[in-house]
C-alpha cells in the first residue's frame, strides 16, 4: 500500500472552494473524498476560526460536512513554541507563523495555498507549498 501524505489545506484554499470562487479550489473540496484515500487533509485551530469567519452560511453547512465524515481533520492543539519561534525568527507575518509551525509539526507532505508564497521563498524542505492546481498535478503522478 503506497504513502498516505499529510496535507495542510489553508483557509483561502478552502474558501475560494467551498464557494466555487476558483475552479481548481472548487475541484479539490469535491474529490477531496476520491483523494482521502492518498491523503489525510488537515486543518489547524487558526485555519478553522478563518474558515468559519468568512464563509456565506450555505458553504459553511458544507464545512461542517466535509468534518464530520472526517475527510478534514480539525486538530485544535497548541503548536510547540519552538516551532513559532523558528518561523517569527524567519520573518513570517504574525497571520502566517502558526500555519508554518503547524505544518512542520504535523510533519506534513504537502501545503495546499492560493497564497502562501512567502513560505516559498523560505525554500523550506520540510513540506511542499503548492496550490490546488499543482497539487491535482503532483497528486497524477503517485
Amino acid at each position: 500500500m503506497p504513502k498516505k501524505y499529510t496535507v495542510l489545506i489553508d483557509s483561502n484554499e478552502l474558501i475560494l472552494g467551498l464557494k466555487g470562487s476558483k475552479p481548481s479550489s472548487k475541484a479539490l473540496i469535491d474529490d477531496l473524498d476520491k483523494l482521502n484515500e492518498l491523503c489525510d487533509f488537515r486543518i489547524n485551530e487558526t485555519i478553522f476560526q478563518e474558515i468559519t469567519r468568512n464563509l456565506p452560511l450555505d458553504a459553511k453547512e458544507k464545512f461542517t460536512k466535509l468534518l464530520n465524515v472526517g475527510i478534514i481533520i480539525n486538530e485544535a492543539y497548541a503548536t510547540n513554541k519552538g516551532l513559532i519561534d523558528k518561523y517569527k525568527n524567519l520573518g513570517l507575518k504574525k497571520g502566517d507563523i502558526p500555519i508554518a509551525a503547524y505544518a512542520e509539526l504535523i510533519q506534513a507532505d504537502f501545503l495546499i495555498s492560493e497564497n502562501r508564497h512567502f513560505l516559498k521563498e523560505l525554500k523550506t524542505k520540510k513540506f511542499k507549498i503548492l496550490d490546488a492546481e499543482q497539487f491535482f498535478k503532483e497528486m497524477v503522478k503517485q
